[in-house]
């Protein structure tokens, strides 16, 4: 709860999830910059950074996601005059190192099954790949400024997570 968080933790999500971002951004765009190259930075966001996507005890996660976000999108008014894209995918809950305990319960796969549209959970590798693919390559040329939503339609609802456990 955010009564409870204390500064130290509030601090390292902030660090980490926007202060992080904005130091590797602001450097790869300088490059860019001066080597008067087209590009494109890519942020990877969360489903938590949107108001559908709030959970009761996220407020410092929720609320870098959401910060970085709107530096996304001033980073991309910013930089669109050198040829600079910058986008940010929100992601919803995927298998990866740091859901695997998660997957491991057999009710994860129940709740995806009722509350995601497209009745499963996330896999990096195709559901993030090919749109952060899509992003980087030149097929994506006028694309700037947008936080692309890879959840399976599951904040499209706008129901909590808990509700369903």
């Amino acid at each position: 709860m955010s009564l409870d968080l204390d500064s130290g933790e509030w601090s390292k999500v902030m660090t980490t999830n926007l202060q992080g971002v904005w130091l590797m951004s602001k450097a790869v765009g300088r490059r860019m910059r001066a080597a008067k190259i087209s590009g494109s930075i890519i942020n990877i966001s969360s489903t938590s950074s949107l108001e559908r996507g709030l959970l009761v005890g996220n407020a410092a996660y929720a609320s870098s996601k959401a910060a970085l976000n709107q530096l996304t999108k001033v980073m991309a008014l910013e930089l669109g005059k050198f040829k600079i894209r910058v986008n940010a995918v929100a992601s919803g809950i995927f298998k990866s190192e740091i859901t695997d305990e998660l997957f491991q319960k057999p009710w994860v796969h129940k709740v995806a099954e009722k509350l995601v549209p497209m009745q499963r959970w996330g896999l990096a590798n195709p559901d993030m790949t090919s749109l952060i693919v899509l992003l980087a390559s030149d097929s994506s040329a006028y694309v700037s400024g947008t936080i692309f939503i890879v959840d399976g339609g599951y904040s499209i609802a706008g129901m909590l997570l808990q509700s369903s456990l």
